[in-house]
């Protein structure tokens, strides 16, 4: 059993990271589903289908959840998913999402330092202004 993962995005934000990070890793090591939310996405029905996901999803080491954008609607639904056994974390990049597969045996805990360490590192100023 390990943390499973749930990207919790804009539209079709969350299916174009995992097919990318697919591309990357290969076979996915986590249990990882996406839930897109339409910009016209009903509140109640949407959190319906993030509490059956992360029904789903749990094995009893919790579910970490990626959202994209702090503030906009798929991160004020995962904030109303967050209990002691899930984690939130909003500002979902592909460094982030990388670093999170790479590491599929940590704990809820640690997962979340490694998210957010991979989404800090994986920003890199290649060329500032005026160079």
């Amino acid at each position: 059993m390990s943390v499973a993962v749930l990207l919790i995005t804009h539209d079709k934000i969350g299916q174009a990271m995992l097919d990318t990070a697919g591309k990357i890793i290969g076979e996915m090591p986590l249990t990882i589903k996406r839930l897109g939310i339409s910009m016209n996405a009903g509140l109640e029905e949407t959190l319906d289908k993030a509490h059956a996901q992360i029904g789903q999803l749990d094995e009893g080491q919790g579910v970490l959840i990626l959202t994209d954008l702090f503030g906009a609607t798929p991160s004020n639904i995962a904030r109303q998913l967050h209990t002691g056994n899930i984690a939130v974390i909003s500002g979902l990049n592909l460094p982030m999402l990388i670093r999170v597969l790479n590491y599929p045996r940590l704990s809820l805990p640690e997962m979340v330092e490694k998210a957010v360490s991979g989404a800090h590192d994986g920003i890199i100023v290649i060329q500032s202004a005026g160079d």
